[in-house]
């Protein structure tokens, strides 16, 4: 960020009635997302002569792809009007107004963090960058803190197929088997239906992959944001195809998703993508959706 840029962001951030507008862009391009924070595109300003961090406290290092509300606390200096919170390399960061002095922190401005996680971040070591800015639009040295990121907790299974998304929109997950039985919200288990006339074996549906759930079906919004399909006993070996439907954005914007496909408990295949309300056209059957990847089970 340029000087100008510093300091009308600071003048904005300490002065009330300026008539300076903050950005409309709600940050959904970033990986670290902080509830009731303003969203600024871009890299964190240099320190220019501004208030200190006093102390951060994040209580667990360790986080999960697509985790939300995970805390993150600190003390400013007492000069300080505002904390700004992001990643390191993020697309941009957050602007927290600080609050009150806490008991632990008498004499010092706060600031409470709830971070959510993209779910289409890879996992890995990212580090917490921490500044505090004054009324005047000056800005702190940076802290920093490192955060471990985890793969997202998925079911058990010789096979795994997750979708996640970050809206609260309604996505449905594909899955096309070997052999052509397509997985999805209206034909949860990838057991083919046998023939008029054939036995009918009760227990057949345990040697298939199933759909766990149909995430915001029908824009009934439950928050849960992830699909899976998942086989218990080993799949069957072959090509699969994984397509992702835009069935409803439910007024959101758009919504970023990710697809990991985990197979005897490694990785095997990742791809992102974004839903449009284009993607929301048309039927949502089966071949519906957008091509997310294929892979080979041997």
């Amino acid at each position: 960020m340029n000087r100008r840029g510093a300091l009308s962001l600071g003048f904005a951030l300490g002065v009330t009635g300026c008539g300076l507008s903050a950005p409309s862009d709600p940050g959904l391009e970033a990986e670290l997302r902080v509830e009731g924070a303003q969203y600024y595109p871009g890299s964190m300003p240099d320190a220019d002569r501004g208030p200190s961090v006093v102390s951060t406290n994040l209580p667990d290092s360790q986080a999960a792809v697509g985790e939300l509300d995970h805390p993150f606390t600190g003390a400013l200096d007492a000069s300080a009007t505002a904390a700004l919170v992001g990643l390191v390399g993020d697309a941009g960061y957050w602007v927290l107004v600080a609050g009150s002095p806490s008991i632990a922190a008498p004499g010092f401005p706060t600031f409470d963090a709830s971070m959510d996680f993209s779910p289409t971040m890879d996992p890995g070591n990212y580090t917490l960058r921490v500044q505090a800015s004054d009324e005047s639009g000056h800005f702190g040295a940076t802290a920093l803190t490192p955060i471990h990121v985890v793969p997202t907790n998925l079911p058990s299974g010789t096979l795994v197929v997750a979708l996640s998304w970050d809206t609260e929109s309604d996505l449905d997950l594909h899955v096309v088997v070997p052999g052509g039985v397509e997985v999805f919200a209206r034909n949860i288990n990838s057991v083919a239906t046998p023939a008029p006339g054939k036995p009918v074996d009760p227990n057949a549906y345990e040697s298939g992959g199933i759909l766990d759930f149909d995430s915001n079906e029908n824009c009934v919004i439950d928050g849960r944001r992830r699909e899976n399909v998942v086989w218990s006993v080993p799949p069957p070996s072959g090509t699969y195809i994984v397509r992702v439907d835009t069935f409803s954005l439910c007024a959101a914007a758009f919504a970023n998703w990710s697809v990991a496909v985990v197979l005897d408990g490694d990785v095997i295949a990742r791809a992102r993508g974004s839903s449009n309300p284009i993607d929301a056209e048309g039927p949502h059957d089966r071949g519906s959706g957008v091509l997310a990847l294929t892979f080979a089970v041997p």
